[in-house]
């Protein structure tokens, strides 16, 4: 049991800080390399297809804060789990060798 506390506990801060971690913002990296493009006299993107128009994000603020407060709440979830594993194996070892 305490294998699997200790499994679980690694899992969730990997987890944690995979989450948490940096991300790369694909239509900030495209938009810049429009710019760029633009500036050099170029009228297309990279890729050769014109240029559209901007595109629209489909997640919103209120949605990012969402999902944040889940992952807050869902990592908090592991951890208790994690604590309450730990606990009972180490209740039921001392339970056995007394």
């Amino acid at each position: 049991m305490r294998v699997y506390a200790v499994v679980l506990s690694v899992f969730v801060v990997v987890l944690g800080i995979a989450a948490v971690g940096p991300t790369t913002d694909a239509g900030a990296a495209r938009d810049r390399a429009v710019v760029l493009t633009a500036a050099q006299g170029e009228t297309t993107e990279p890729d050769g297809d014109q240029d559209s128009g901007p595109e629209i994000d489909s997640t919103t603020e209120a949605e990012q804060a969402d999902d944040n407060s889940k992952l807050v709440v869902g990592i908090a979830a592991a951890v208790l789990l994690g604590i309450v594993a730990y606990g009972r194996w180490y209740r039921q070892k001392k339970r056995n060798s007394g």
